[in-house]
């Protein structure tokens, strides 16, 4: 039989039946012993192969690295470097969070999971920074619903960047905390923290920032009520840089309450702090400066007038905290990690950065694995939810849940995304259908066990007993026992006046609509509020427009009626 073939030059290798045609030149082929020439094309055609095969196996710039994973009590870090400078560096961020925590004496209250990647090329590294940030990075934060990631270049050990990366992670903790200070507390915070130095028996918090000090020296300071208002659209916030009057006046105003030596009780510099970080949106700015003024006993004017003074005074005290108790570096587990995991995470990585569409193909893939890891449906969740499509989000994240995933984040979006669903409108007559309350029950119990200091599990769970013929006693008195921690209190308490009003229990739900007199509140809630009381009354609702009260600075004393038996 006579095969023809595309001879080693041509464009393309093909073969042919006996009648086919061809008009590249060709040459006979015995069955029994094939020439030389075909030999050695057949050996370089196995060898492009190969070579093609290892290119395509090496997609994801990096992947070819000796890469190891190490776990510490907070972190999760992805190192191709030595293993000295992959204790170090967690160490770092675990001492970081650890200060964090212990200077403001707070709680994490929506733990999110974090991954680092160490890379030991720049040039990988580029790899994975958006196009346009590729000449100036050596490192990155990036949040994302389903966790926060870290990635740094070889030039970790330069302190300029270490500054940007622990700046970056500082505002992953206010993060983790649930709360939303305003954006001038939020920077001052990150640049007070981003200094650290750590000694053998201490770490010195607030070194001054030289750049800084020059920069308020050359310019007039903001007035404070303009610093106080800025936010996320301001231009003078958008420059991009950890640099300029914005940065500068946070910075040294922070200094100056923590720090300075200055008579003034700082006592009630965290008390005004406090305020402002619950103060609801669109709040009276003369309200904030009211509010200053009863703490401090003086005004605006009098207070730039000191930061300006400290500012040119030219000494700037800091504080050496003693180092809190961590894990040893040397306690660190560690695996070396294969090439098809590495794969994967470059892939999970390039599809956060860029939205590689090679990188979604990876993770379509691996969803078809058996057993398929949560991961990759968190990840791919994410990915959908970039889109805007929540629906899809929710059943991806869904199937991470029931692929044994335990990620705090994941339960609180679909616990988001539920409340939202549900609970968005206030309806009196609403009931949720058994089914779905049981599931919702389920859900938001499982997210409580990860992160049992959260509130929006709590809150969620409150509306779901409102929302159902018998109400769980259980459930109302777990989100009773946490409510003085709940950053909602007034739509929770409209939800626990609801319980009680299904409970056939009118006073205790009177009693509980009174007190929203001590909490602030929206039209939303007092309008919920007004139509539950009409219908306790027997009248119809009034129309309720006015506008969001802020709850007062004092501590707040409420009583919680029993609930019937």
């Amino acid at each position: 039989m006579l095969w023809v073939c595309t001879p080693p030059g041509g464009s393309h290798a093909s073969c042919h039946g006996p009648h086919s045609k061809s008009t590249v030149p060709k040459f006979l082929i015995s069955p029994s012993k094939p020439p030389r020439r075909l030999l050695a094309f057949f050996i370089g055609w196995l060898v492009l192969t190969s070579l093609a095969v290892g290119a395509s196996r090496d997609r994801f710039p990096g992947e070819s690295a000796k890469w190891r994973r190490y776990q510490s009590p907070n972190f999760e870090l992805f190192s191709a470097n030595r293993d000295s400078e992959s204790r170090e560096l967690l160490h770092d961020l675990e001492l970081l969070r650890a200060l964090f925590y212990q200077t403001f004496k707070l709680k994490e209250r929506q733990p999110q999971e974090v991954t680092i990647y160490f890379f030991s090329e720049d040039k990988a590294f580029k790899a994975y920074c958006q196009p346009q940030q590729r000449q100036s990075l050596a490192g990155y934060y990036l949040y994302r619903p389903d966790r926060a990631v870290i990635a740094i270049s070889p030039a970790w050990s330069d302190e300029s960047q270490r500054y940007v990366i622990f700046h970056e992670y500082i505002h992953h903790l206010n993060r983790a905390l649930a709360s939303d200070p305003p954006l001038w507390y939020n920077e001052g915070v990150a640049e007070l923290f981003s200094t650290i130095e750590v000694e053998k028996n201490h770490a010195m918090l607030g070194k001054p920032l030289p750049w800084h000090i020059s920069s308020l020296r050359r310019e007039t300071l903001l007035p404070l009520e303009k610093l106080f208002a800025v936010d996320w659209t301001s231009p003078i916030y958008n420059n991009g840089k950890h640099s300029g009057q914005f940065y500068a006046e946070s910075w040294a105003l922070l200094h100056f309450w923590h720090f300075g030596n200055t008579k003034l009780d700082r006592r009630k510099f965290e008390l005004f702090t406090l305020y402002l970080m619950n103060e609801p949106d669109g709040a009276v700015p003369s309200q904030r400066r009211q509010v200053f003024k009863d703490l401090l006993g003086f005004d605006f004017p009098e207070m730039e007038k000191l930061l300006a003074d400290y500012v040119s005074g030219g000494s700037f005290s800091f504080y050496e905290a003693p180092l809190p108790k961590i894990f040893d570096s040397k306690s660190y587990e560690w695996r070396a990690v294969d090439h098809d995991e590495i794969r994967d995470r470059l892939a999970e990585l390039s599809l956060r950065v860029n939205r590689s569409s090679d990188a979604r193909l990876v993770m379509l893939q691996a969803t078809e694995k058996s057993p398929v890891t949560p991961r990759v449906w968190e990840v791919l969740g994410t990915d959908a939810g970039a889109d805007g499509d929540y629906d899809v989000a929710e059943e991806r994240w869904q199937k991470a849940l029931d692929a044994g995933s335990h990620n705090p984040a994941i339960f609180h979006e679909i616990g988001q995304i539920e409340a939202r669903r549900w609970f968005a409108r206030f309806d009196y007559y609403f009931r949720l259908p058994p089914p779905r309350a049981e599931q919702l029950r389920t859900l938001l119990k499982r997210s409580i066990e990860c992160a049992p200091d959260q509130f929006a599990a709590y809150e969620t769970l409150a509306w779901v007993e409102a929302s159902v013929a018998k109400p769980n006693l259980a459930n109302v008195n777990l989100v009773q026992e946490h409510f003085k921690s709940l950053r909602d209190k007034s739509r929770t308490l409209v939800a626990l006046a609801l319980v009680r009003v299904h409970l056939d229990d009118q006073t205790g739900a009177t009693t509980l609509l009174d007190q929203l007199a001590l909490l602030k509140s929206d039209n939303w809630v007092e309008n919920a509020a007004e139509i539950v009381r009409a219908q306790l009354e027997g009248r119809a609702p009034r129309k309720i427009n006015r506008p969001e009260t802020p709850e007062p600075s004092q501590t707040i004393r409420m009583t919680m009626p029993e609930l019937p038996k």
